[in-house]
């Protein structure tokens, strides 16, 4: 009995898990072809601060990234927050995951660095959303204020407490406004 409960547990959990992997193979699917085939040049349909024809990168930054190493970064936040909030509950992932997006995209079009020593800055990535799913943990722990949240925020905060210096401007070059407003 206890075995067909944990196996229906175990495969409900990965059905609703598809919506992250699916996200995360468009990320990786976009960036083998934009560095792979194009050399980069999709990076342009990133968020462009305050400008009418930015506005695209608020849909569109989330699955571009500057090299291998960004999106590598990007993937294992993503799954693990996600991850996390998938196992919380299930049916929080989608809202969560479209407020953070949007939020730190608009946030970022609406007051980040648009340009820099005379050249337009694009932000792209999906580091807001990570930020945003993080922050989200965090806020439930907070409020929900049961064991299984409290061990959570206990697990973030030893694990991934260096993220939450991404939110200030101090490394040139990161998009510490999308952090922040994902956050």
């Amino acid at each position: 009995m206890q075995n067909d409960f944990s196996r229906t547990v175990i495969n409900s959990w990965l059905y609703e898990t598809r919506y992250l992997v699916y996200l995360v193979l468009i990320a990786w699917i976009v960036s083998i072809v934009n560095f792979g085939l194009l050399g980069g040049s999709l990076n342009h349909l990133g968020i462009r601060p305050r400008s009418l024809g930015g506005l695209q990168g608020i849909l569109f930054a989330p699955f571009l990234h500057g090299d291998w190493a960004h999106i590598e970064g990007n993937t294992i936040g993503f799954a693990t927050f996600g991850g996390l909030i998938l196992l919380q509950d299930p049916s929080n992932f989608g809202a969560v995951t479209t407020i953070v997006a949007l939020t730190s995209g608009i946030g970022t079009w609406l007051v980040g660095e648009g340009n820099r020593s005379g050249k337009v800055v694009v932000h792209i990535g999906a580091s807001g959303v990570v930020f945003g799913y993080l922050g989200f943990l965090f806020s439930l722990a907070y409020f929900d204020r049961s064991l299984s949240s409290a061990s959570i925020l206990v697990l973030l905060s030893f694990f991934y407490s260096k993220y939450l210096w991404g939110i200030l401007p101090l490394q040139e070059g990161i998009s510490w406004e999308e952090h922040l407003f994902g956050f």
